[in-house]
């Protein structure tokens, strides 16, 4: 029996921890969760009351929010290099990127989808001229967000830009389109992407 086991949704934000544990390389068990029936059981209920994927069960403490089971993953397996150390130069800014996607990007990104403005003066997020100007100028000339190599701040921001060029919410041009196009090429990404393929049928 593995330690760690993902509720995963095909489709879903959920690959952001699927592809996390494929560049851990530990070994993991998925169970599907259908978004359209099972994850409104009082069954799922338990596992996540807020009714979403993913969720990583470990060791019988359940994880949610994909940030979360990233950062928890990261520093369980610290000799898998993907996050700083907590006292090491660009720890900091690693979180800010971590947490990035699900505070800043996407809900700017899902009021354009929307059609909608949320006043800036009440959104977290400022607006989406400023989030894509910030994404731009942080990767303008770098490979990696912090440092000079890949992390799980790369893994949640480069998903989420992959998937909003995907479905023609971000333009594909640089330094976006560069800076996903390498992610997408790592073994650990490829890997998640078969999984995926498979878990849809």
């Amino acid at each position: 029996m593995t330690e760690l086991t993902l509720y995963h949704c095909p489709k879903t934000r959920g690959f952001h921890a699927l592809w996390m544990l494929e560049e851990i390389g530990e070994p993991f068990e998925v169970r599907i969760v259908n978004i359209r029936d099972d994850i409104q059981s009082e069954a799922y209920g338990a596992v996540n009351p807020m009714r979403k994927v993913p969720a990583l069960d470990v060791g019988g403490e359940l994880i949610t929010e994909s940030p979360a089971i990233c950062a928890w993953l990261a520093d369980r397996y610290p000799e898998k290099g993907l996050a700083p150390a907590i006292d090491a130069t660009g720890r900091g800014s690693y979180l800010r990127w971590l947490f990035f996607t699900g505070s800043v990007i996407e809900p700017s990104f899902i009021d354009k989808a929307m059609s909608r403005e949320t006043p800036r003066q009440m959104a977290g997020w400022g607006d989406l001229a400023s989030v894509k100007a910030t994404l731009a100028d942080a990767l303008d000339g770098r490979d990696f967000l912090v440092g000079d190599k890949f992390t799980a701040a790369d893994l949640m921001i480069g998903s989420t830009l992959n998937f909003m060029m995907n479905f023609n919410l971000l333009e594909r041009v640089e330094p976006f389109a560069g800076y996903v196009g390498q992610l997408v090429e790592r073994p650990a990404y490829k890997r998640a992407m078969a999984r995926e393929a498979a878990f849809a049928g």
